[in-house]
């Protein structure tokens, strides 16, 4: 890969938001890249979702972890030697309140072979009629691509000492990549209809339309 082009910095990037607004993981077993990842555009993001195919296996195997505000976030550390450049990937999130139900989630984690992770970020492309917000795909690289993935790196549980303290759990999920994460393109469906029924307990993701092909900025995220 060359230097194709350089860089601007705009207004719009200097009035950024930070942090992470949804956080999606999919098991390693559930990838299939006929339907799941369908190709990288000649852009270099990955596009995701068959707009024209859309069925519920497409969504399959990908879960909403929600989380408390102002808590998740990814960092890409890279370091180069000998020729060849690595890229640490962590991501982090905080779960609140101890229960049965959130530690039975935390015991899959702990137990999965492999995580992939769609991150969904505050920061938009400031179009003023329908601002899009930009997704990120962790753990999957156009070099290592499935074992690109992420793993159970850290999970800090407590319930605080105090009445006010916090009671929750931090997780972190870390992985390698061989590049930097790619932007995800979503290919939306071009119907104002929800697409498929998913999988018992999956999500169904789109972004609902105005009119035909008028894009909005309405993002909408339903359990099955």
């Amino acid at each position: 890969m060359a230097i194709t082009q350089g860089h601007a910095i705009i207004c719009c990037d200097r009035n950024r938001r930070g942090g992470l607004k949804r956080i999606w993981l999919m098991e390693q077993d559930n990838l299939d890249t006929a339907t799941n990842l369908v190709a990288y555009a000649g852009t270099g993001e990955i596009i995701v979702f068959d707009s024209v195919a859309w069925t519920s296996v497409n969504l399959a195997g990908w879960y909403e972890f929600e989380f408390d505000r102002g808590t998740a976030g990814f960092n890409a550390n890279a370091t180069r030697e000998n020729g060849s450049t690595l890229v640490n990937v962590e991501l982090e999130f905080y779960v609140p309140k101890i229960t049965e139900q959130i530690n039975a989630r935390l015991r899959e984690l702990t137990e999965s072979c492999g995580v992939y992770a769609l991150c969904e970020s505050f920061a938009d492309d400031c179009n003023d009629t329908a601002p899009e917000t930009y997704f990120f795909l962790l753990g999957y690289d156009k070099v290592f691509e499935r074992k690109a993935y992420m793993e159970f790196s850290s999970g800090e549980q407590t319930t605080g000492m105090g009445l006010q303290d916090a009671n929750g759990t931090a997780i972190k999920l870390a992985g390698v990549h061989a590049e930097y994460p790619r932007e995800m393109t979503i290919a939306l469906k071009l119907t104002a209809d929800a697409p498929g029924t998913g999988t018992s307990g999956a999500i169904d993701m789109y972004q609902a339309t105005a009119s035909g092909l008028t894009k909005t900025d309405v993002w909408v995220t339903k359990e099955i």
